[in-house]
């Protein structure tokens, strides 16, 4: 709060001349031209020698008072201010100046006192009635601080700091809409100090008023630059508003006007994120950690979330096992390190983690969820009946509902009950599109745009012009289809050869995508970059991207596979930085991949909540790969999900001569081979081959009646192969939800 105290000036100030020596009011003006200049032990000096020459002036005591106060040094601006209460008793300005320097000492009753003391002389005197106010709005007493800061405006309606002082109480109070008026009267008082500006950004932001609140502060940034918060409250608009992408650059200010702000780093880490982005929030994660001198379980907990979406299996289980080190029970890490169990087929232990994380919070419905998922018709009556207690619960909050109701319908669905499997998806998908809406919602146009770019931009001449400029590798394959397609057991199948390391899902090809505009030192989109690319700029983005793909095995092994069904819309990219790359399309029947998708908790993939935008995902990929089928220099190896359970050891020697490598009989064991596999697949690819997902739709015909007759549409009959994958763009990656912090 802002405190105004008087200056006691003394109006006498006889001439002298440049040979005489200083006289105490000459000394005394001087102290106070020092105490204005900010050279208060310079003011110090001055005024005691003022008073040593007139010890008997109470305002030369009261201004020392003030130069001891503005350096801190509260007993003697006390003791200096009695010494002129001393001299006169009913001396307003020392009451009010020993009121202050009682209140640097902690002591607010004696504060309070003093204050009213001087009021009692002087009812209308300005500066006590401010401080007075300040101080009971300190203690509590909110309704009279009001009252006194509301007398002070009617006395000096000018006095920008008052106006301030009235419109903070009035917010804390609960009253920021009266408190809007009095914060845009201070600003237009004072218009260039920047911390107005953020006052009335507070009050607006309290309000619900984003977007005026936004432009408050963002002319907070432009009168105060360097202040880091000023930045960081227009990242908080944007990120109140669900626009998280809009937020990230501006709490990167933030950090970079404050480094050493853990809570900055930590509001970038938590945006990052709710965005996927793994990889930016580890290094801000490290940063809150680095910074903060008591380390929080929480922050080892997310940073160990973030490593484990990265594929850093160990770096993440350490972090989890620091997090439990500190807060043993810490249900959320056990919940994680579940789930790298699960990613690395030890299955025993990732239900002993469940359970584990269910003793440390019986109440935490997502352990119900991931163990209703893994076991689904073996899980025990007593763990069914304890999901559908916690969805019995009014009280349970829509995103873990939404995951038990997941759990619930695979538990149903193994055990032949499509009906109810049928209604617990349909609500459970309902939930997820509720809670993505905004940023995270799913446009189907933005989609269709995305394709129209890459249609229109990856043509034939295109790739006649840029023959030759590529990698000469055969290191990558790159497994594509639609989610649930089958790419995971073509990768398992792949994997289990002792010359091929699968790498799993990568964001390689994004990542490369991406950095289109970078290595052309271009602005804009990366669409709008690929007419522009050139042979240097090709050379560096395969060799940036063979680096990065080398962190995940060392470089070591001939074949690496990076299996991200995206990969579908980077074709075109992928293809001119590898030309002697090994692609394999995953297809599958339409209808099943569409019941499958249905029925998975994705983290990311919002259009499988929405059977329109399913049907709108797969019409646009048959539009892609048609596309590619035209265009693309490169083979497209092809292989069927279900010929694969049919036939398994034909599709495997195929692909591996595909891959250049001789047949080995591993392939055929592949649910034994040991290997982190982090997809919604990873129980499905740990059981021998089997045949019952084939043909899946016909159980849920009566409920997606609509979504079958739409995808029949897209070809004579929705059994074709097509080309029917569906496809997820540049707005987000392939990832189950289930694994998610919460």
């Amino acid at each position: 709060m802002d405190q105004t105290v008087p200056k006691t000036l003394v109006t006498e100030s006889p001439e002298i001349t440049a040979h005489e020596p200083l006289g105490p009011q000459e000394l005394h003006a001087r102290g106070i031209d020092l105490a204005a200049q900010g050279d208060q032990e310079g003011a110090v000096s001055c005024l005691a020698q003022a008073i040593a020459k007139r010890p008997g002036v109470p305002a030369f005591h009261v201004d020392l008072a003030e130069a001891y106060r503005n350096l801190g040094d509260f007993t003697r601006a006390a003791a200096s201010c009695r010494m002129a209460l001393a001299l006169r008793a009913d001396y307003p300005e020392a009451h009010n100046t020993l009121g202050l320097a009682l209140q640097g000492m902690g002591n607010l009753p004696g504060a309070i006192e003093q204050f009213r003391r001087a009021l009692a002389v002087k009812p209308q005197m300005v500066a006590a009635l401010n401080n007075l106010g300040v101080v009971l709005q300190d203690v509590g007493q909110i309704d009279e601080a009001i009252d006194l800061f509301r007398r002070v405006v009617e006395l000096e309606p000018r006095l920008f700091r008052v106006r301030t002082n009235l419109g903070r109480a009035l917010v804390r109070q609960g009253r920021a809409d009266e408190a809007i008026a009095h914060f845009q009267e201070a600003v237009a008082l004072q218009p260039d100090m920047g911390v107005l500006r953020r006052n009335l950004g507070d009050a607006l932001e309290s309000l619900g008023r984003h977007e005026d609140a936004r432009a408050a502060y963002l002319e907070a940034t432009r009168l105060d630059p360097e202040r880091a918060d000023n930045y960081r409250d227009v990242g908080l608009t944007l990120m109140r508003e669900g626009q998280l992408g809009g937020a990230v650059p501006w709490l990167k200010l933030a950090t970079e006007h404050e480094p050493e702000n853990a809570a900055h780093w930590q509001l970038l880490a938590e945006v990052h994120a709710e965005r996927d982005e793994c990889a930016q929030a580890i290094p801000c994660w490290e940063r809150v950690l680095a910074l903060s001198p008591i380390k929080q379980a929480a922050t080892y907990n997310s940073l160990g979330w973030a490593l484990q979406e990265e594929g850093r299996l160990a770096e993440a289980r350490k972090n989890y096992q620091n997090a439990l080190e500190i807060e043993p029970d810490l249900a959320p890490a056990l919940l994680h390190l579940g789930a790298i169990h699960e990613q690395l087929g030890e299955m025993a232990e990732a239900e002993a983690s469940f359970r584990e994380a269910l003793r440390a919070q019986p109440r935490f419905p997502l352990p119900y969820g991931r163990l209703a998922t893994l076991l689904r018709d073996k899980l025990p009556d007593a763990d069914l009946a304890a999901l559908e207690e916690r969805l019995a619960d009014p009280r349970l909050f829509p995103q873990p509902r939404a995951h038990l109701l997941f759990g619930l319908a695979h538990v149903l669905d193994a055990r032949g009950d499509y009906s109810r499997a049928a209604e617990c998806l349909r609500v459970a998908n309902a939930l997820s599109v509720e809670l993505a809406r905004g940023e995270r919602e799913y446009s189907p146009a933005n989609h269709e745009q995305l394709v129209d770019g890459l249609v229109r931009e990856f043509t034939a001449e295109f790739f006649a012009r840029t023959v030759g400029m590529g990698s000469a590798t055969h290191r990558p394959v790159f497994v594509f289809g639609l989610p649930r397609s089958g790419t995971t057991l073509i990768e398992q199948v792949l994997a289990s050869h002792p010359q091929i390391h699968g790498a799993g899902e990568l964001r390689l090809a994004r990542q490369s995508f991406e950095d289109i505009p970078d290595v052309l030192d271009r602005h804009g989109p990366p669409i709008e970059g690929v007419p522009h690319l050139d042979a240097r700029a090709i050379r560096r983005l395969a060799e940036e991207h063979l680096e990065r793909l080398a962190a995940f095995d060392g470089g070591q092994t001939p074949r690496i596979i990076n299996k991200m069904p995206d990969n579908t819309l980077y074709l075109g990219l992928l293809a001119v930085l590898f030309p002697n790359a090994t692609f394999i399309h995953c297809r599958r029947d339409l209808r099943d991949i569409a019941v499958s998708c249905w029925m998975t908790d994705f983290r990311s993939i919002r259009w499988s909540n929405d059977t329109s935008h399913i049907a709108s995902r797969f019409a646009q990929y048959r539009r892609i790969m048609a596309h590619w089928r035209q265009v693309l220099p490169v083979t497209i190896h092809e292989v069927d999900y279900e010929e694969t359970v049919a036939d398994l050891e034909g599709v495997a020697r195929r692909l591996l001569a595909a891959c250049g490598q001789e047949w080995d009989p591993a392939c055929l064991e592949f649910h034994r081979t040991q290997r982190s596999v982090r997809t919604a697949s990873v129980t499905q690819v740990r059981k021998p081959i089997y045949k019952k997902s084939v043909a899946r739709w016909k159980h849920y015909e009566k409920a997606l009646g609509p979504l079958f007759a739409a995808l029949s549409a897209l070809d004579d009959t929705a059994n074709t192969h097509n080309d029917a994958a569906c496809l997820h763009g540049p707005e987000g990656e392939v990832e189950p939800s289930g694994r998610g912090s919460e």
